[in-house]
């Protein structure tokens, strides 16, 4: 099957359909921890001490990360939609303005997956347990940078198709556009027609060609018989 311009953008759009979907579940994921962080982070049996330290490692480790999280969903959304308008208006300059979107989330999780690692450890001094939502957050940092790499390098692969093709088209459609230029300025004689004879032809080509912008006589296939028959019945029909 040939790799034509509609498939490309039909791939484009499959892939950036995934994406939309990416960043749905990243907005999800994020709003479930801040509902947990406000009304089930402590449950009523934890005691007080246990609950204010779950509380502080929280915030110093993960409540930063949730905000930023639901701006990251909704905001990739948000590219997503743009780049699919880009597809389909053919822009490639505006489709790699997606990249920026994929390369600030491989970023942002790269950033919080390796500072959850660092700072762990300053807080051993802290009586606290480790509960489920710090795996949580690092294992949904991990699957959703690994899903935007992936989509990341099918992105590229299908944006080099796509902006080639595209200007392969315009690069076309420009060559037919000088040829037709050259033809108006160059040819000046009617082109053939299938329900003219040879002398109606002659004569619209007499037509472009005068300089004078002004018609040939037309030659009359009225006999001169004709004409006096025709003239000799209007005065016979005289009052």
């Amino acid at each position: 099957m040939a790799c034509t311009l509609r498939a490309v953008v039909t791939c484009g759009i499959i892939l950036a359909v995934i994406d939309v979907f990416h960043g749905l579940t990243t907005t999800g994921f994020y709003a479930y921890q801040f509902i947990v962080e406000l009304f089930y982070l402590c449950p009523l049996d934890l005691p007080l001490e246990l609950c204010h330290n779950k509380n502080y490692i929280y915030e110093q480790m993960f409540e930063t990360r949730v905000y930023i999280g639901l701006g990251e969903g909704v905001v990739g959304v948000l590219f997503s939609l743009f780049y699919i308008m880009a597809l389909v208006k053919r822009k490639p300059s505006l489709t790699w303005l997606w990249l920026l979107k994929a390369f600030a989330v491989i970023a942002i999780n790269i950033y919080y997956l390796s500072s959850w690692v660092i700072r762990q450890g300053r807080y051993e001094h802290i009586n606290w347990e480790k509960d489920e939502y710090e795996d949580e957050f690092v294992y949904a940092g991990q699957g959703l940078t690994l899903i935007q790499i992936i989509i990341l390098v099918l992105y590229c692969l299908i944006g080099g198709i796509f902006t080639y093709k595209v200007c392969e088209e315009r690069t076309a459609s420009r060559r037919s556009l000088n040829h037709k230029r050259k033809w108006d300025a160059n040819d000046a004689s009617a082109p053939p027609l299938d329900h003219y004879d040879e002398e109606e032809a002659q004569y619209l080509n007499k037509a472009l060609t005068n300089s004078e912008k002004t018609l040939p006589v037309r030659a009359s296939k009225t006999s001169l018989t004709d004409l006096s028959r025709v003239d000799t019945f209007k005065h016979s029909t005289g009052v």
